[in-house]
Order: C-alpha cells, then sequence, then structure tokens
C-alpha cells in the first residue's frame, strides 16, 4: 500500500530510543528537541498517523537495565512494520562496534558495550522480529559502523516479502553534528533535515515518499551547507516501502512565488536535472536572493565557486579566482550581512584559503559560531592554534621538497637480530588491543594525535601528506596502549613542542636517512 493514511500500523511498531543527559558525556539538548520531532513526525498524518500504542519510547534513560528486552519485546509484536530510532551519543567499543549511549555509559572503551545499547543487540531484536520491513534510523556519531560486519536485520528465515533500510548520519569513523543552543530550538542536524524534508515534500516527486526518495533531498542538503555525509545501505525490496505522503506542491513555482518555494524546486532541480540546466537553475535562486533569501544567496556563492557545477558532475571542484571569486564572495557577504549562520562560513574559508588573509577569516569564523554554526568551531580554533604558533597553511603539491607519501607503518624486525625480534613481539601485542587489525589501530593513532596537535584545521593541517605520515608512524612505533591512546597523543605532542611539528617531520626524514 503506498498511501501512509490508509494503512493499518495496528501490526506495526516504532521504537524511538534518545538520551540526551548523561554521566560521562556532554549533555546535548538538541537531542532532546530532535527525539520530540521524530515522535511526533510519526504522530503526523503526513506518516498516516501512527497510533500511539503503537510507538515504544526510550526516552533519556539514565541506565541500560532491560532495554535489550523490551526492545526484542516489542519488535516481536510486529508483522508489518519494525522501525527503530536512535537519537544521542554514539561511540565504538574495543572491538570497534558501534554503541548507542544511555546515561550512565562509560567512555571508557572496555565498559562501552556492558554499559551501552550495542548495535549489534539492535540487530538481535530485527533478526527476532517476524515484520516484513525493517527500518533503522541512527542519528549519531560513528553511526557507518553500522554496516560493519556483524550480520544484517533480516529474519533467519525470510517472509515471502522482506527489506531492510539503514540510514546514518555519519560515516563509521565520523562524528554528527548538532546546533549550539544558542540557535532557539537548536536540533540535530540530520534528523531536523528528515522531518523538514518529510513535512515539506519533495516538489516533483510521487505522491507517496519512501525512505530513498527522501534521504537523496537530506544528503544533498546536509552535504551541500557543510555537514557530514549521511549514509545508507538496503536490503531486498525495503527501497521501495513509503513512509510518509508527499507534502509539496506538484507544479514548479509560479513567477512572483514565495523565495522558500522558489529555492526548493531551484534545490530539487539541482539536483535532478544535468548540468546543462544550471543556467535556468542559478537564475530561480537569483529571482529568491533578489526577496531577501540567505540560502539562496549562499548557492549562488556556491555555483560561482564552481563546486554546483562540479558535484553535478561528479567531479572535484577546480581553483577559483579572478571574477569567479568575487563574486562568490559577494554573494556570501550579502548572506552574511543579512543575519544568516552560514554566509560567514564560506567568508572564512576564502579569505582563510583564497585571499590568505587569516585576520579576515577569524572574524568571519567567530561571527559564524556567534550565530551558532557549530561546523565553523572547528575551523576558528584550528586557525586561531596556527596564528598563535605562527604556523603558515600546508606546502601544496609541487612545492620545493615535496615527496611522495608512503602508507605510515611502524618499524618492523629486520633480519634476525635479537633487538629486532624483541620489538616485533611488543608489536604483536600491541596489536593484540585490535584484535591485530594494524589499520584499525592506525586510524586511532592519527584520530588521537590529529587532536592531540590542534585538530583538522590546527597545526596538523601545516603538514603535507608525507610529513603526516612520517609523525603519525613515529608515534605509532612507541607502541602507546590503547586505553591510554589520548593522553600518550597529548604527551607525545607536548615533547616535540607546539609550533615544532614540521621540524619534527624533517628530523625523521633525516633519521630514516
Amino acid at each position: 500500500m503506498t498511501d501512509p493514511a490508509r494503512r493499518d500500523y495496528s501490526r506495526s511498531r516504532a521504537v524511538l530510543m534518545g538520551t540526551w543527559e548523561y554521566t560521562d558525556f556532554q549533555d546535548v539538548r538538541a537531542v532532546e528537541r530532535s527525539f520530540n520531532r521524530m515522535r511526533d513526525l510519526l504522530l503526523d498524518p503526513v506518516c498516516g498517523p501512527w497510533p500511539e500504542e503503537s510507538i515504544v519510547r526510550f526516552e533519556n534513560r539514565p541506565t541500560l537495565g532491560r532495554t535489550h528486552v523490551e526492545l526484542i519485546d516489542a519488535f516481536r509484536e510486529a508483522t508489518d512494520v519494525a522501525f527503530f530510532y536512535y537519537v544521542g551519543h554514539g561511540i565504538y567499543d574495543h572491538r570497534e562496534r558501534l554503541c548507542l549511549t544511555v546515561g550512565d555509559t562509560r567512555t571508557d572503551a572496555h565498559y562501552t558495550a556492558a554499559t551501552g545499547l550495542s548495535f549489534e543487540a539492535v540487530r538481535d531484536a530485527f533478526r527476532s522480529s517476524p515484520a516484513a520491513v525493517k527500518i533503522a534510523v541512527l542519528d549519531c556519531c560513528y553511526a557507518g559502523l553500522a554496516t560493519e560486519e556483524y550480520g544484517r536485520l533480516s529474519a533467519d528465515r525470510l517472509l515471502p516479502a522482506t527489506g531492510a533500510y539503514l540510514m546514518m548520519s555519519s560515516s563509521a569513523y565520523e562524528t554528527s553534528w548538532y546546533e549550539l543552543e544558542a540557535v532557539a530550538d537548536a536540533q540535530t542536524y540530520f534528523t531536523k533535515a528528515l522531518v523538514d524534508t518529510v513535512h515539506e515534500g519533495v516538489p516533483g516527486g510521487p505522491a507517496g515518499l519512501t525512505f530513498d526518495h527522501i534521504f537523496g533531498v537530506v544528503a544533498d542538503q546536509l552535504v551541500g551547507n557543510g555537514r557530514p555525509e549521511p549514509g545508507r545501505r538496503v536490503e531486498d525490496h525495503a527501497a521501495g516501502w513509503v513512509f510518509a505522503s508527499n507534502n509539496a506542491p506538484d507544479a514548479p513555482p509560479e513567477p512572483g512565488a514565495d523565495p522558500d518555494t522558489v529555492y526548493r524546486e531551484a534545490y530539487r532541480r539541482e539536483t535532478k536535472e544535468g548540468v546543462e540546466r544550471l543556467p535556468v537553475i542559478a537564475a530561480m535562486y537569483r529571482a529568491a536572493a533578489a526577496a531577501g533569501h540567505t540560502p539562496s544567496m549562499n548557492r549562488l556563492g556556491q555555483i560561482a565557486e564552481g563546486r554546483v557545477q562540479a558535484r553535478m558532475q561528479g567531479i572535484e571542484p577546480g581553483p577559483v579566482d579572478g571574477a569567479a571569486l568575487l563574486e562568490a564572495t559577494q554573494w556570501y557577504t550579502k548572506a552574511s550581512e543579512a543575519g544568516d549562520p552560514v554566509g560567514p562560513l564560506h567568508l572564512g574559508q576564502l579569505y582563510e584559503e583564497q585571499y590568505k588573509d587569516q585576520d579576515r577569516a577569524l572574524h568571519w569564523y567567530a561571527l559564524a559560531v556567534r550565530r551558532g554554526n557549530s561546523a565553523a568551531q572547528e575551523r576558528l580554533t584550528g586557525l586561531e592554534q596556527r596564528v598563535r604558533l605562527g604556523i603558515d597553511a600546508p606546502r601544496q603539491p609541487g612545492d620545493e621538497g615535496d615527496e611522495q607519501s608512503e602508507p605510515a607503518r611502524p618499524p618492523s624486525a629486520t633480519g634476525n637480530n635479537v633487538v629486532g625480534l624483541a620489538f616485533e613481539v611488543l608489536r604483536e601485542r600491541w596489536l593484540a588491543d585490535w584484535d591485530g587489525m594494524e589499520s584499525l589501530a592506525f586510524a586511532d593513532c592519527l584520530d588521537v594525535l590529529t587532536d592531540a596537535c590542534g585538530g583538522p584545521y590546527g597545526e596538523w593541517a601545516a603538514l603535507d601528506e608525507a610529513e603526516r605520515g612520517r609523525v603519525l608512524a613515529d608515534f605509532a612505533a612507541q607502541l602507546p596502549p590503547r586505553a591510554e591512546l589520548a593522553r600518550a597523543a597529548r604527551r607525545y605532542y607536548e615533547a616535540v613542542g607546539p609550533g615544532n611539528l614540521r621540524d619534527h617531520a624533517a628530523a625523521l626524514r633525516r633519521r630514516a636517512k
């Protein structure tokens, strides 16, 4: 059945889980608002509505308790649809498994699985369910770990019509973002985009919206605004299951229509049509921008930079200069002067990366942060550190002294000398913390070392690839225990000395020769 309003949800169950108050983690009120918005969405006629008795809430639970058992109980009652939604902090345990947190979940990886709900437990609940369609929506850090090798959502004995859909706010080792409390009615970016898309509909889409229809719009919107790129995984026919009615108007907006309507239609065409239609799309954005619509101004800036064309063609954007750079600056400035929180972030990037004016970049990043743009905070913090330490931007490929980087690896035993063999034994013991998986060990080392060196836009950003590889290999060669990895990275950076990373990398290169 394609009309949600005519569907009988008495044979379906939706389990909504959200946590926003913690012992070990930072409290996030934006999570509470996103949890309530998802609940209200299911109760809205656009999604049916779902009856109250078919919705089970795991709301801000202080401890795990019987959560796994209650989840299994709920899904065993579902024969049509089993729907699971989680919003809150995500964390991975000592075996790189995704865990969904409750109030007293421990940050220590050795206790994470014992104090949080592992996604494997959610899979167990789905496997126990006779539901024909199984949907999981995860709005948390490291959500992409849910796609790892620990099984599928499908039942052991497949029904004649079965399917599963997994939608994730972030990749396996990427954080999810939320609006700062300075923003009125702050929410998590992913859930806000998802719920707003369902309420507004998809112009030009069918009468019934599947998660595939919704995901495409949400993903393009988040990526276009500089947010983490969401992911999905589909099994069998779940992509065709209709989640909501399409509230969007059937026809494109008329001239003189509401700027929001014009923007949505222009954005729909941008995501669906070819690059040859870009002049028409840009004209629609200009019409909305003339009415003071700041998101349209930002899109015009992205078009001037060549970013929209590149994404439509599936290529990397090229360099921007001259008239194109001036036009992008003008559009972002107009959006900023109108109070927009995204325009100052784009201006900060232009002044930092194109004009090489750090003072103005700091000004615009700080303005974006004051307006509640959390994406600008990392940029601001990183640039402030580099300015404080007197560090230039990283060298570009082709600069003098540039070299091809080799994959970083800790030194291994060579020959049969006793020292080399002893080190190899110690290294194998060290990798045991990661179940012998060197790639995971290096990924963790890279994460903590980047943070210790000022974050992705701090002093670490001043190194080129070869320099980063040498420093990472040197840090990993010290075999820091996994439980103390972050502390070891901070000690390593302190020993090198803030502002000395590039000189340290050069010394490592000379030592290797």
